[in-house]
């Protein structure tokens, strides 16, 4: 803490005996970690990145690896109520920065006489500026020592006061441009009922589909064998009739049920693809598919064959400019797991003595084991070669962690830097389903922004500006947040918003008259609004977040772009309806989607301007508006959240870097799904917006 206000220099000067020596204020007269900081005390460490001042517990940078390198610059202050801080000279105190295993000089902040410049009534250090040339998440703390004391003797900032050690999570700078980023269940994609059995998407119908799904990044969800027995029982206990995803047996394994069959899957033009590499093929050259699956068994071969199809999906993913990811569970295994009997150690046990289940807030996993993570070095070092493994086997872009706010953080800065050792331009995206507060220290180069609720159910601006604006305040300056309004764990909002309209429809003539008028008798009018409401949503979460704090990033889970109303349920035989985005009016929402990806690209308002929210003072307000704006552009974004009224609102720009030219449309949501409308002008800096519509105007 810090020694309070009331504490002067003059006062300690006319009721202290002598200045005793530095060295025995710090060294001599209190415990490590027990010192009375009313007398000794050290803290308001903070970390200067590219102009950014952040305190622990976490700051950022971003970096090209191997290209590019940030700059940043450590300050912190000391306070000795025995010692007149005017007095103290350069050398009096010794300080140094240590940043994971190495060290970097700190002087004492001093004016041109050498003397301290003081924070209130403490004294001042700063470190040399330093390099963060490669990605990774490192710990920095400032240590304190008398001049003379050996390197046992150097007191650490927690050593002297209650202090956090700081984080500097570094990541590759494709991140902070806002990557859009689709979640993919690939049991699904490809999946059909023959003969009235499921069968199971694969690894090859999502290489074919790759091209389809308007996104920068594609997070697959876990692809592992998957298990559904409990170990001790043998009883059946997976959820539903396919078992969940999230059940892992193996973790070096695929799913056999994503492989192809050997029949199928054309071994020759795997093996002349380089799709499987050289040491696999030891012993096999020249053979044919039954040749090798007899040399090697049939559940290896299927293996081989799974490693070749997802190098196959990655390949085609960088051919079209696409990165992949896929989800580490770190957590749990499934109850069957072979680790269960072989480190019983690694599980945490119920009061039975059985491996626990898993439950996160509402959501509860009776299918799995929970892992004991928590300082157990060998579970933890049989996880940390999870990753590395499969991104070193099938060339994967990074992972999206599992329930990343539950993991010990210690563990996740190494499991980020073991990740960058192997691929230094990999991301680290951590699910964070958590109030924001516990967010803010997870090691990760990219969170979660919590923004699906908002999307599904409020219906007003002030709320979504308050959490939008408490996201800035609560996150590192530089954060990226992926903002969603779907997911595998919640219901499809465009069904919700689809019922939620219908019944308005039913109840309010005035709103029926509208949309009929415009729609037509035989449209389904609720189904239109849903997928205005769907886009709306996806334009707020790729434009409403500010680059010197929080920006945002767009999120989505597939079939989202189509308005699909059905879960994925990966636990049970649903199938989604990929030809709708070939059908009215889903094709236009599909066809809006892939424009908006289009558009990102076009605007870099987007990934480094910085946001302006208007608050119009009435808490029944329909209208969400802000500006994006850069020195170089600006975007006017507005959107009417209102599902039955013609909203106008007026903006000021005096704010802004430049005087705004006159204005110029770039994206309307009911242009985008060939929504016909009669315009009503707008005047001066007022913009009228239809119910449901969202807006997008280039300022200058």
């Amino acid at each position: 803490m810090k020694p309070p206000a009331a504490i002067s220099t003059a006062h300690v000067r006319s009721h202290r005996t002598p200045a005793p020596s530095l060295y025995e204020q710090l060294h001599c007269r209190y415990p490590r970690r027990s010192f009375d900081n009313h007398q000794v005390w050290a803290g308001n460490q903070t970390v200067e990145i590219k102009g950014h001042i952040c305190g622990p517990p976490l700051a950022r940078a971003y970096i090209q690896p191997g290209k590019t390198a940030a700059r940043a610059r450590v300050r912190c202050e000391l306070y000795v109520a025995a010692v007149e801080p005017h007095q103290v000279r350069p050398g009096d105190v010794q300080a140094r920065l240590r940043i994971d295993d190495r060290y970097v000089a700190m002087s004492l902040v001093v004016d041109q006489n050498r003397t301290p410049v003081l924070a209130g009534n403490n004294l001042a250090f700063e470190s040399q500026a330093f390099a963060l040339a490669r990605t990774g998440a490192f710990s920095y703390e400032t240590e304190f020592a008398a001049p003379g004391c050996t390197d046992e003797e150097w007191l650490r900032l927690s050593d002297i006061a209650p202090n956090d050690s700081g984080v500097i999570v570094v990541s590759p700078q494709w991140v902070r441009c806002g990557p859009t980023i689709a979640e993919v269940c690939v049991r699904k994609v490809g999946a059909e009922v023959e003969k009235g059995r499921f069968r199971s998407g694969r690894l090859a119908d999502l290489t074919r589909y790759l091209d389809a799904i308007p996104a920068d990044v594609i997070y697959l969800l876990p692809f592992f064998r998957p298990g559904f027995a409990d170990l001790h029982t043998g009883a059946d206990v997976r959820k539903g009739s396919l078992g969940s995803v999230y059940a892992v047996q193996d973790f070096f394994q695929i799913d056999p049920a994503l492989i192809s069959p050997a029949e199928d899957a054309d071994w020759r033009a795997l093996v002349a693809q380089g799709l499987v590499r050289s040491e696999e093929m030891e012993g096999l050259a020249g053979l044919s598919a039954a040749q090798a699956e007899k040399a090697l068994g049939c559940e290896a071969f299927v293996q081989l064959i799974g490693r070749a199809q997802m190098r196959a999906l990655i390949n085609r993913a960088h051919d079209l400019g696409k990165k992949v990811i896929f989800d580490l569970v770190l957590m749990q295994s499934s109850r069957d797991c072979s680790l269960i009997a072989q480190h019983p150690e690694w599980y945490l046990r119920d009061e039975r003595g059985e491996p626990q289940i898993h439950q996160i807030a509402w959501l509860i996993y009776s299918d799995v084991a929970l892992f004991d993570v928590r300082g157990n070095q060998s579970l933890q070092e049989y996880l940390l070669k999870i990753a590395p493994y499969w991104i070193e086997q099938c060339g994967f872009d990074g992972v999206r962690i599992d329930a990343s706010q539950t993991i010990d953080r210690t563990f996740l800065k190494k499991l980020k830097n073991r990740i960058q050792a192997v691929a230094p331009e990999a991301l680290v995206l951590g699910e964070t389903l958590c109030p924001l507060a516990e967010a803010r220290d997870v090691p990760v180069d990219m969170v979660y922004a919590l923004l699906v609720d908002f999307h599904r159910d409020v219906e007003h601006a002030r709320p979504f500006i308050d959490f939008l604006e408490e996201t800035n305040r609560v996150f590192a300056p530089g954060t990226v947040a992926m903002a969603y309004f779907e997911n595998h764990d919640s219901p499809r909002a465009t069904r919700v918003w689809r019922e939620r309209f219908a019944e308005l429809l039913r109840g309010d003539k005035a709103a029926r008259c509208y949309w009929q008028a415009l729609t037509g008798p035989s449209a389904d009018r609720a189904l239109l609004m849903a997928l205005l409401k769907n886009l709306q949503a996806a334009l707020i979460d790729c434009s409403a977040g500010s680059a010197s704090r929080c920006n945002l990033t767009r999120g989505w889970e597939l079939g989202s772009e189509w308005g699909e109303e059905t879960r994925t349920d990966f636990e049970n035989e649903t199938l989604l309806h990929f030809d709708q985005a070939a059908c009215a009016p889903y094709t236009s929402l599909a066809r809006a989607y892939r424009l908006l990806l289009a558009l990102q690209r076009e605007w870099p308002e987007l990934c480094d301007g910085e946001v302006y929210f208007y608050r119009s003072g009435d808490p029944s307000d329909r209208i969400l508006g802000y500006v994006r704006y850069t020195e170089q552009g600006a975007l006017l974004v507005a959107h009417n959240f209102d599902p039955r009224t013609v909203r106008r609102a007026s903006y000021r720009f005096d704010y802004l870097p430049h005087q705004p030219s006159p204005r110029q449309k770039c994206f309307d949501t009911y242009e985008a799904l060939a929504i016909e409308a009669t315009p009503i002008s707008d005047e001066g800096a007022t913009i009228c917006l239809l119910p449901l519509q969202t807006q997008v105007w280039r300022l200058y």
